[in-house]
């Protein structure tokens, strides 16, 4: 909604292909638009200059056009970023989201609206229709091409469609209320590792706990560089991610706590990183967690087990092979993690003022054991190693898994960590490491459920920070036991149990770091989460 209303006695497709007209969207326009997206990520930097990279028309019914387009934006910072959208035309008599209006303009006489056309039903039964039809599109050198994967087979016709709200870095669309459209917004020169992993994981595997993968969209823009611009998959009907109702179990374990009257230091303390069945917990200490609360981690556990195993099995394709630890790894490995270690230093060193309390003295404990923590890091040798590393989720948490009505679990969202480089989240690691990711999810849900505005527990915050403790240690050993005796069972190369707490230790150590960046800019009271996970590494 930037930049003058130009008005124009051209029609739309003579209008848009004027490298004038694209200048001055690129330059007056989308920057303004952008802003105002959940997907635009680097709203934080300064723009140096930004273009249209390229563009593809799009026939939609009724001899309408849309253009699908890249943004690259190049930054002061002195980096690049490449984004997706489609743009349309249309009269102001159309009703359109808000969000989905760009530019209000007049073309051919016209009044009307430039909009992202995923906000125009027209555009988006188009583009179902393209997808049934696999044709592809070319304009020169480049190529847009459409797939149709297994669950649209039989080629359901179109009956309705529905832009979600739900993103932050994507959007998503609902098709005939079966199926989900994901559009990556932000690209990279290759393909998307959630692409890779949900097409590997419907059609090559016999998992059966993630998204059946109905088809996708790619942008061939050389013999190089493949874009992956979306994916179709089957919805999978739930009643919301395993992380809310983590929270409600959570909740209602220190409910009853209260209710009892139990006296904390009498609840049982599990020690750090064992593996225990339910049954082996004491019967009072199982009351109060809920035996379905221990059965629903279980299953979380078997599913995440169930997934890597799908992932090692494949012996044959060089993108999902399992291969052994090696001096490479080791070396990419650790420059990525002290790199990202000393900016989380200088970060907490940075706002260590306006911290308070346990907060600020735990982040001088981290500043202050500086050299511990590298060597921690440092130490790393993968001739001490003897496991598997494989192609894994990368960014896996309780957020990351839906939960249906008969309390089993999906596991969606296969992107992996969004400040990796898309090179670096397909690099096979330990699986171990989506392990560490699920724990680090159980310690920050206890937390989340301490601090919650809308709990008013009794209990003093010392109590309530010392029983919710006891409830991760508990938790994690039982989630543990129930990976590691299903990852063994099926031959899931893990190593064994010195190796395979080794291995947690180190990436527990690691998602701590890294969640201390975001915290700190996002909502700097939640840092004690992630600063305590790394005290009680450190003390183990």
């Amino acid at each position: 909604m930037s930049g003058k209303a130009v008005k124009s006695k051209v029609s739309w497709q003579q209008h848009f292909e004027e490298e004038s007209f694209r200048t001055q969207l690129s330059n007056e326009v989308l920057p303004a638009y952008m802003m105002t997206t959940r997907w635009y990520a680097a709203k934080t930097q300064k723009i140096k200059t930004i273009r249209i990279e390229q563009y593809m028309p799009f026939l939609m019914e009724n001899d309408d056009l849309a253009y699908f387009i890249t943004i690259e934006v190049n930054f002061e910072a002195g980096f690049t970023e490449y984004y997706f959208m489609t743009l349309a035309f249309v009269s102001d008599m159309i009703e359109i989201e808000e969000k989905g209006k760009v530019h209000q303009t007049e073309i051919e006489g016209k009044k009307g609206w430039i909009i992202d056309a995923l906000y125009f039903e027209t555009f988006r039964k188009s583009l179902y229709d393209q997808i049934i039809s696999q044709k592809s599109i070319s304009n020169g050198s480049t190529k847009l091409v459409f797939e149709r994967g297994k669950v649209l087979r039989s080629s359901p016709p179109y009956t309705s469609s529905r832009v979600m709200g739900f993103d932050q870095s994507n959007t998503s669309i609902e098709y005939n209320g079966q199926f989900f459209f994901k559009v990556y917004r932000r690209l990279f020169q290759d393909d998307n590792p959630d692409l890779e992993l949900t097409k590997f994981l419907s059609d090559d595997s016999d998992f059966k706990n993630s998204p059946k993968y109905g088809g996708s969209i790619s942008w061939i823009k050389n013999e190089y560089a493949t874009l992956s611009i979306g994916i179709m998959q089957e919805k999978v009907e739930n009643i919301g991610e395993a992380w809310n109702h983590t929270l409600d179990m959570m909740k209602g374990y220190f409910d009853r706590i209260e209710a009892t009257e139990i006296d904390v230091a009498d609840i049982q303390a599990i020690p750090s990183f064992s593996f225990n069945s339910p049954d082996e917990l004491k019967s009072d200490f199982r009351l109060l967690i809920g035996d379905d609360v221990l059965s629903k981690v279980e299953q979380m556990a078997l599913r995440v087990a169930e997934m890597h195993v799908a992932l090692f099995k494949n012996k044959v394709d060089t993108k999902f092979n399992p291969i052994q630890f090696n001096g490479d790894y080791t070396v990419w490995l650790k420059n990525r993690i002290i790199y990202q270690l000393n900016a989380r230093f200088i970060l907490v060193e940075e706002n260590i003022d306006k911290l308070e309390g346990l907060a600020q003295q735990y982040a001088e404990d981290f500043v202050a054991e500086r050299e511990e923590i590298t060597a921690r890091f440092l130490a790393f040798d993968e001739v001490e190693l003897n496991s598997s590393r494989i192609r894994i989720h990368g960014d896996l948490h309780l957020g990351q898994i839906l939960m249906t009505e008969a309390d089993d679990f999906y596991i969606i969202d296969y992107e992996g960590e969004p400040e990796s480089t898309i090179r670096d989240r397909k690099v096979k690691q330990t699986p171990l490491k989506d392990v560490a990711g699920m724990l680090r999810s159980f310690h920050y849900a206890v937390y989340a459920t301490i601090f919650g505005s809308k709990n008013n527990f009794r209990l003093s915050q010392d109590e309530l920070f010392q029983a919710g403790e006891k409830y991760y240690q508990a938790i994690s050993a039982v989630f543990l036991n129930k990976y590691v005796t299903t990852a063994m069972s099926d031959n899931l190369d893990i190593g064994y149990q010195s190796e395979i707490k080794y291995l947690l230790k180190y990436h527990l150590l690691e998602k701590a770091v890294y969640e201390i960046g975001y915290e700190l800019k996002a909502r700097p009271d939640w840092v004690i989460i992630p600063l305590t996970g790394i005290r009680q590494i450190l003390e183990d």
